[in-house]
C-alpha cells in the first residue's frame, strides 16, 4: 500500500486536471451504452412498427418522443441522424479527453523531472560518486515517463473500464437479465487473472529496468572513453562487453514476453469462450421467445462493449506494475537526504584566511582514514603549494575546504568562525575550484569561460583568458571566441581545456583560488608564466596542489603531505634542505628544471 501512495503522490498535484479526465471518461463510456441501443431500436422498428416499440429499447424519454410517431422512412432518418448527432457529441468529448490526458502526461512528467533532477543537485558529492550514471539517465528519462503514461492514461482508461461494465450491465439488465448473470459469472474469472499476471511480471519488470540500465551504462561509459578504446585497441572487449549486458536484457525481456504471451493468449480464448457461450444462451433464448431478436442485436453489441474492454484489463496490471517499479527507483533518489539539510546560516568575509585544526577524514563505509589530525594555517594572500603522493590526501583537503565532504573529527576555521556555520552556497561562490580535468561544455570557448555568470562583461572574459595564457592561441583559431570545443571538449588540447578552466574562475574576483592538479598539462614555461601572472594581477589567497616541484618552489609556503598526514611545513630553501619527501622529490626534479632553464636561457641568447 505504501508503494501505491508514493505512486499516486506524483498526480497530487494535478488531482483537478485527473479528476476533470474521469469525469470525462465515465461520461463517454454512459453515452457510449446507449449506442447499441439505436440499433435495437431500428431493428424493433422494421419488426413492428407500432406504439409499444417506443417502450422496448431503454431510451431516456425525450430520445423515445422524438422519434415517434413511426412514419416509415422518415423515422429511420431520424434514427440516423441523432445517431450521428450523438456520436458527435461523444467523438468531442472524446478529443478533450484525450487532449487533457496527453497535457497531464506531459506536465506529471515534467514537474517530476525537475524534481527529481534538482534534488539530484541537492545530493553530496559522495553519493554522486559512487552513483551509476547510466541508471540515473534511466531514471531521469525512461521511469519518469512510465510513470507519466501511468498516472495519466491509465487511471482514466480504469475509470472508463469499469464506467463501461456498470453502465454496460444496467443495459443489459434492461434487456435480459440472465445474459448479465452469466457475464458477472464470468467476471471474477478474469479479473482474478489478471491479478496473478501481476504478482508475476512485477518481478519481471523490476530486472527488465535494472539489466537496461546496466546496457546503457556499459554503452555511455564506451563512448566517453572512445579515446581510451582506440589507443589501447580494445574495440573486441568493448563488443563483448555490451553484448553481454545486452544478452541479460534481452533475455529478462524474453522471460516477460512468454508470461504475456501466455496471460494474453489464455485471454484470448476465455474472452471467446466467454462471447461463445452468451451467443449460444442468446439463439436459444430468441427461438424459445423469451428474447426479441432486436434484443439479441443490442445484448450482442453491449456484450462487445463490456467482454473486449476487460481484457485490457491485462495492459493496465502490465503498467501498473511498470508504474511501481519506476516509482521505486525514483523514490530511491529523493529519499536521500539533501546535503542542505545541514547547512550554516552565516556568510562572513573570506578573505581573512583559514585554519586546519586537528581535521581527521573517513567515508562512512570505511575504516581506513584518508586525513589523521591534519593541522596547518593559511594566510590572507598567501600562494601555498600542497605537495605528496597519489592518494595522500591533497584533493581531499579541497573537498573539505568546500564542504563537499564534512570533516570526521576536528575543525576548519574561517577566522574565529567554523565552516559548518558558513553557508554551504555561499562559501563555494567565494572559492574558485580549477580541477585537474575540467568539464568543458559542447559550446564555444567564450561561453565555457562565462558559463559561472552569463551576465560578465566581454572584457573581463578577455582578461581572464590572457591571464590564463590562452587569448594567443584563441585568435588564431579561425572562429576565435566562437570556436566550437566538441563534446567535453574533444577539439582542444589537454592544456588548453586546462587554461579555459582556469579562465572561467578568474572571470570573479574570488577570495581563494585552487588549482588542484590543473596545470599538469601544461608546459613548464607556460606554467611559470600563469603562476607569474596570478601573483601579479591578483591578491587572492591561492592554493596550488601539485606533483611539480617546479611549481611548489614559488610559493610562499608547502605543505607535505603523506599517507594523510601533514609531515613538513615551509617554503622552498627549507625543505630542500630538509630530509623527506620533498627533498627527494627535488633531488630528482631538480636537475631537470636547470637543464630546462640552460634551454631556455640559450633560446633567448639566440633570440
Amino acid at each position: 500500500m505504501k508503494k501505491v501512495k508514493r505512486l499516486f503522490s506524483f498526480v497530487k498535484v494535478f488531482k483537478w486536471l485527473l479528476l476533470v479526465i474521469i469525469v470525462l471518461s465515465i461520461f463517454n463510456r454512459f453515452t457510449y451504452s446507449y449506442v447499441p441501443l439505436f440499433s435495437q431500436y431500428l431493428f424493433a422498428f422494421l419488426r413492428d412498427p407500432l406504439r409499444e416499440t417506443i417502450y422496448q429499447v431503454n431510451f431516456p424519454r425525450f430520445v423515445s418522443e422524438f422519434l415517434w410517431p413511426n412514419e416509415g422512412i422518415t423515422t429511420v432518418i431520424k434514427i440516423v441522424m441523432m445517431l450521428a448527432g450523438f456520436q458527435t457529441v461523444r467523438f468531442t468529448i472524446s478529443f478533450f479527453e484525450t487532449f487533457l490526458v496527453g497535457k497531464l502526461s506531459e506536465e506529471i512528467q515534467f514537474n517530476l523531472r525537475n524534481q527529481l533532477f534538482n534534488h539530484l543537485q541537492s545530493l553530496e558529492y559522495s553519493y554522486h560518486k559512487k552513483a551509476d550514471i547510466g541508471d540515473l539517465i534511466q531514471r531521469v528519462t525512461t521511469d519518469i515517463e512510465t510513470i507519466g503514461f501511468f498516472l495519466s492514461e491509465r487511471i482514466g482508461e480504469f475509470f472508463t473500464l469499469l464506467a463501461t461494465i456498470i453502465f454496460g450491465s444496467l443495459q443489459l439488465y434492461f434487456i435480459s437479465p440472465i445474459m448479465l448473470l452469466i457475464i458477472l459469472v464470468f467476471l471474477p474469472i478474469s479479473a482474478g487473472a489478471s491479478i496473478v499476471y501481476f504478482i508475476y511480471v512485477n518481478k519481471s519488470f523490476k530486472i527488465i529496468e535494472e539489466n537496461e540500465a546496466k546496457m546503457i551504462t556499459v554503452i555511455q561509459e564506451n563512448l566517453e572513453a572512445v579515446k581510451v578504446v582506440k589507443a589501447f585497441a580494445n574495440e573486441k572487449y568493448e563488443e563483448e562487453k555490451l553484448e553481454k549486458a545486452n544478452l541479460e536484457y534481452v533475455s529478462s525481456q524474453k522471460k516477460y514476453n512468454k508470461k504475456r504471451a501466455l496471460y494474453w493468449g489464455s485471454s484470448d480464448i476465455f474472452s471467446m469462450l466467454q462471447y461463445s457461450t452468451i451467443i449460444i444462451v442468446a439463439i436459444f433464448f430468441v427461438r424459445n421467445e423469451r428474447m426479441s431478436a432486436d434484443g439479441l442485436v443490442a445484448t450482442l453489441l453491449l456484450i462487445g462493449m463490456i467482454v473486449w474492454p476487460i481484457r485490457g484489463l491485462g495492459w493496465m496490471i502490465g503498467d501498473f506494475a511498470k508504474a511501481l517499479v519506476s516509482s521505486d527507483r525514483i523514490y530511491e533518489i529523493l529519499e536521500q537526504e539533501s546535503e542542505f539539510l545541514e547547512n550554516g546560516d552565516l556568510k562572513p568575509p573570506l578573505n581573512q584566511g583559514f585554519t586546519f585544526k586537528n581535521v581527521s577524514f573517513q567515508f562512512k563505509d570505511s575504516n581506513n582514514e584518508l586525513l589523521k589530525n591534519v593541522n596547518f594555517e593559511i594566510n590572507e594572500g598567501e600562494t601555498v603549494a600542497i605537495i605528496g603522493k597519489t592518494g595522500s590526501g591533497k584533493s581531499t583537503l579541497v573537498y573539505l575546504l568546500l564542504r563537499m565532504l564534512e570533516v570526521s573529527s576536528g575543525e576548519i576555521l574561517f577566522g574565529e568562525v567554523p565552516i559548518k556555520e558558513i553557508e554551504k552556497h555561499y562559501l563555494r561562490k567565494n572559492i574558485g575550484l580549477v580541477m585537474q580535468e575540467p568539464f568543458l561544455y559542447g559550446k564555444s570557448i567564450y561561453d565555457n569561460i562565462a558559463i559561472t555568470n552569463h551576465k560578465i562583461t566581454e572584457e573581463k572574459v578577455y582578461q581572464a583568458a590572457n591571464v590564463a595564457n590562452l587569448s594567443d592561441e584563441i585568435a588564431s583559431f579561425k572562429a576565435g571566441y566562437q570556436t566550437m570545443v566538441g563534446e567535453r571538449g574533444v577539439m582542444l588540447s589537454g592544456g588548453q581545456k586546462q587554461r579555459i578552466g582556469i579562465a572561467r574562475v578568474l572571470i570573479e574576483e574570488k577570495p581563494i583560488l585552487i588549482f588542484d592538479d590543473s596545470l599538469s598539462a601544461v608546459d613548464v614555461k607556460t606554467d611559470v608564466e600563469i603562476r607569474k601572472t596570478l601573483k601579479k594581477d591578483h591578491r587572492q589567497t591561492i592554493i596550488i596542489i601539485t606533483h611539480r616541484i617546479t611549481t611548489a618552489k614559488e610559493a610562499d609556503k608547502i605543505i607535505v603531505l603523506e599517507n594523510g598526514q601533514v609531515s613538513a611545513i615551509g617554503n622552498h630553501q627549507s625543505l630542500k634542505n630538509q630530509k623527506g619527501l620533498y627533498q627527494d622529490l627535488w633531488e630528482i626534479q631538480g636537475s631537470l628544471e636547470k637543464e630546462f632553464l640552460n634551454l631556455i636561457e640559450g633560446y633567448q641568447d639566440e633570440l
